[in-house]
């Protein structure tokens, strides 16, 4: 669930710059999408003409070339019906594209003041890359209960299918809950980037941020209520930053040599005879594409 959209709206890219991925298939938003919810938009072209956009669920694939992984990406919005078809779509074409592993990004609403960096949590079935979150402090197991959203469906489904997953969530502050918040973004992509070993451009999202939180700090400023709820949550957010550490990533922690050592402990495990796959069967990381940038 992406309360603030941090993880799927595409920014545009920095001038100059050239498509890091290029659009390799999308799901047709005819039998998935309520148009009275989720409505079209008309938008003009520069000769003045109109084009009406649909609501767009898209894959984009990224390789990049020199031995590593390459990317499946996905956008696109909650469909409204047949959940257990779109759910297969979308796993169809991860598993033609070779996929062994998907990241999902998303935010949801919490007691969070926008003056303050954003929290990130993770949750995954991998053990290599729950190795890695538990060193950076930000594992959560989960213990939610209650109506779920289309990204819970689509990775139990992608592990039923075999594919392992990783989710990271940003809390975006409960009382802006209709903006786009380039701080959530930043703090996911910052994560992401870090865990797959990518180097983005990221040096546009500072300007941004900084336009951000002067637009909300004038509207805070507008209500005293407001403003001392702010506050209230500022307080709140010191003290327990005082008592958990969550640094970014991006330090001395070296996570390709944890997944390293966890795939040469698996590797000797199958050698001895023992089972690899530990107790749920998960095996280590395979060569193929991560599907990453799901987000509902």
């Amino acid at each position: 669930m992406d309360r603030c959209r941090a993880g799927g709206n595409r920014r545009p890219a920095p001038p100059g710059s050239r498509p890091l991925a290029a659009r390799l298939a999308r799901i047709n938003p005819e039998q998935f999408f309520v148009f009275t919810q989720e409505r079209p938009e008309v938008r003009l072209r520069a000769d003045g003409e109109r084009d009406i956009h649909w609501p767009k669920s898209e894959f984009f694939a990224s390789n990049p070339g020199d031995g590593r992984d390459g990317l499946l990406l996905f956008c696109g919005p909650e469909p409204h019906q047949r959940w257990r078809t779109y759910t297969k779509a979308f796993l169809d074409v991860a598993e033609r594209c070779g996929v062994r592993r998907i990241v999902s990004l998303g935010a949801l609403l919490a007691g969070a003041p926008h003056t303050r960096p954003i929290r990130v949590t993770g949750r995954c079935t991998d053990p290599a890359w729950r190795s890695v979150l538990e060193a950076w402090g930000i594992y959560r197991r989960p213990t939610y209960e209650g109506p779920t959203g289309i990204s819970t469906i689509v990775l139990d489904t992608a592990e039923r299918r075999g594919i392992s997953h990783l989710g990271l969530m940003g809390q975006a502050p409960h009382y802006l809950q209709n903006n786009e918040n380039p701080a959530a973004i930043h703090a996911l992509l910052t994560y992401v980037a870090r865990l797959l070993h990518l180097s983005p451009d990221m040096s546009h999202f500072a300007e941004a941020i900084q336009e951000f939180r002067t637009q909300c700090d004038r509207e805070v400023a507008r209500n005293r209520a407001t403003r001392e709820h702010v506050q209230q949550l500022e307080q709140q957010y010191d003290a327990a930053a005082g008592e958990e550490q969550q640094p970014l990533p991006g330090g001395a922690l070296d996570s390709e040599k944890l997944m390293q050592d966890l795939q040469d402990f698996l590797r000797g495990q199958r050698e001895g005879g023992g089972e690899a796959g530990g107790r749920d069967g998960v095996e280590p990381p395979t060569p193929g594409f991560t599907s990453g940038g799901m987000s509902n």
